[in-house]
């Protein structure tokens, strides 16, 4: 098979997912599946879109110049996207780098970026890059085939533990990378590999000559931290630092050496800023949005649309309601099994209840998913039970096993599984209390919301749940170590649609695989069966084939429970209405995912 595409740049556009990189499993307040693939498109059934030539029409008055302010609810955690998981640093970082390849974000589907072309083999097992040619970092060096090697030295490195590195690793071997000339890469793979071009969405292609000392030197990983010189982090993408104040504002610059232009000739970015200003509370975000002080606000709540809509009404926003989305809620509990500082990560007493699978599914049936719909969404929701949403029109499978709200089969669960109940209080077969803490991000209402229902609702089945909310940056520093919690409830945003983009949070050794994360080999017969069927279904080029195989995944998940899916919100983005070329769509980043198009009017 070949696919080989002359760029077009369209710096005309016209009019919004976490964890990316390409496929993201954003955690905190959204979690992204770490770098990711699709293969198929989903096409959103009422995506605003713009033809070809309304596109020139806007490019031919689009004008250089200005900035766009952002709100993000949290601080940047580095500087260094290859190394970004979080949905807040994921976001601030990527305007900073370029891909090989990149996936529009509106179709789904892949676009030439630093490779102009490519050229795949009849057996899917070596793709051949062309890379574009006068392409230059934002220091003004030029970039070449030995960047690309050297990116992908680094992630195969197991020293460096690059969160990308799980996509690169097929059944047990990486993918191998050869430098065919200055301008020509070729990779290939172990075994046939579905889609495997937009693996090359994923991975930002990093600065041979400024980061390969480091990388020698074992400290990669603390090079480009936040306290690192602006100077000093180099990229190929639209931006580049121009300022930090630690946890108040990050300034990205336009990058004068990037290679895009509009259809007109213009050099990209239009923008000379991108700023991202750090709000922790929801509502200091919507009333900025609301009073004009930044530009964008994604996602937005069903709740702000009271407020907005009379700004909107004004000509000051614009509102888009994209439909159901890929941001699921879910609540789940921890599994390690492991030891921290010499105690357990998890208290054994309640480990054994998290870890039995009745357990796990009468949690699921205690709770009432149409309330969360209709109190915390406003009915701008759909109530979630498997691993992907109705929203993901491809892959989605919807006869999974529901556990649907049911309190008297939650108690016949509990039962079955050892549960007693002594009055209105459920103990374990000893006797014992079942009290756990339910911990989510601070600062976020909709969630507040949600663990109040969730509390109210295991009430009524005899569990006491306490409440804690986490700064969000804290919270994802708990799930990256593994522990220092017993329950949590956030986000999953799916960054692309395609099943490999899922294996940080489904394989057992993946880090985003929040119940357990890292397992050196599969704790359960079930996650082994996960295991087996991820990596069959990757290499299995037949998409009815992968639809089989990726289906008994989702009803495993179903019927284990180890997610327990809670609702699908509709995305609802907002932005400034002066801003031009925007192009909201279902995977993140949902508004910004275009910046080096988007311009002031």
């Amino acid at each position: 098979m070949e696919r080989r595409k002359k760029h077009r740049t369209k710096g005309t556009k016209g009019t919004n997912g976490t964890s990316g990189t390409k496929g993201k499993f954003l955690a905190g307040l959204v979690c992204f599946i770490a770098p990711a693939i699709v293969l198929l498109a989903v096409w959103p059934a009422a995506l605003p879109s713009i033809s070809e030539g309304a596109a020139n029409a806007q490019g031919s008055r689009a004008r250089a110049g200005g900035r766009l302010v952002a709100s993000k609810s949290a601080a940047p955690q580095t500087f260094n996207r290859l190394f970004a998981t979080d949905e807040p640093t994921t976001s601030m970082t990527e305007p900073l780098v370029g891909h090989l390849v990149k996936i529009n974000r509106q179709t789904q589907l892949p676009e030439p970026e630093l490779a102009e072309s490519w050229r795949v083999s009849p057996d899917g097992r070596r793709i051949t890059f062309t890379l574009r040619r006068g392409v230059r970092f934002s220091d003004g060096q030029p970039f070449t085939a030995d960047d690309v090697v050297f990116t992908f030295a680094v992630i195969n490195d197991p020293n460096v533990a690059a969160p990308s590195a799980d996509i690169f690793n097929i059944q047990g071997q990486r993918i191998q990378v050869e430098k065919v000339d200055a301008l020509t890469v070729a990779f290939t793979l172990p075994v046939p590999y579905a889609g495997g071009v937009r693996l090359f969405d994923g991975p930002p292609i990093l600065p041979r000559h400024i980061l390969e000392p480091a990388w020698r030197a074992g400290r990669l990983r603390q090079e480009w931290g936040l306290g690192a010189a602006p100077e000093r982090v180099v990229g190929l993408g639209p931006f580049k630092i121009k300022s930090y104040v630690p946890g108040q504002r990050l300034v990205l610059g336009r990058n004068e050496h990037y290679w895009k232009r509009s259809a007109t000739g213009t050099r990209l970015p239009y923008l000379d800023e991108l700023v991202f200003v750090i709000d922790r509370d929801r509502n200091t975000q919507l009333l900025k949005f609301q009073r004009g002080e930044t530009d964008v606000l994604s996602p937005v709540n069903a709740d702000d649309l009271a407020v907005l809509r009379p700004v909107e009404r004004q000509g000051r926003i614009r509102i888009f309601d994209l439909g159901p989305s890929m941001i699921r809620e879910v609540f789940w509990f921890n599994q390690h099994p492991g030891q921290r500082g010499g105690r357990p990560i998890v208290d054994p007493v309640k480990l054994a209840w998290f870890r039995e699978t009745k357990f796990r599914q009468a949690v699921s049936s205690a709770i009432d998913r149409a309330a969360i719909v209709n109190l915390v969404f406003a009915g701008r929701a759909a109530e979630q039970y498997g691993f992907l949403s109705a929203g993901d029109r491809v892959w989605h499978n919807p006869n999974v096993p529901k556990f649907a709200y049911d309190p008297a089969r939650a108690r016949q669960l509990l039962e079955q599984a050892g549960f007693r109940y002594q009055g209105a209080q459920l103990l374990d077969a000893q006797g014992r209390e079942v009290a756990f803490t339910l911990t989510t991000n601070a600062g976020n209402a909709l969630r507040a919301k949600m663990s109040a229902l969730i509390q109210a609702d295991l009430a009524k089945v005899g569990m006491k749940v306490t409440l804690q909310a986490v700064e969000a940056q804290a919270l994802l520093s708990r799930l990256g170590e593994g522990g220092d919690y017993e329950a949590c409830l956030l986000a999953i945003v799916s960054g692309d649609a395609d099943p490999t983009s899922h294996q940080n949070a489904l394989l057992s050794r993946g880090s985003g695989h929040w119940w357990h994360p890292a397992q050196r080999q599969p704790a359960t017969p079930w996650e082994a069966r996960i295991d087996q069927l991820m990596q069959r279904q990757m290499g299995a080029l037949n998409t009815a084939a992968r639809k089989r195989l990726f289906n008994e995944v989702q009803s495993i998940l179903g019927e284990q429970q180890p997610f327990i899916f809670l609702a699908a919100r509709n995305l609802i983005v907002g932005a400034a209405s002066d801003l031009g070329n925007l192009r909201p769509a279902l995977l993140p980043d949902f508004l910004l995912w275009n910046c080096d198009e988007i311009y002031r009017r």
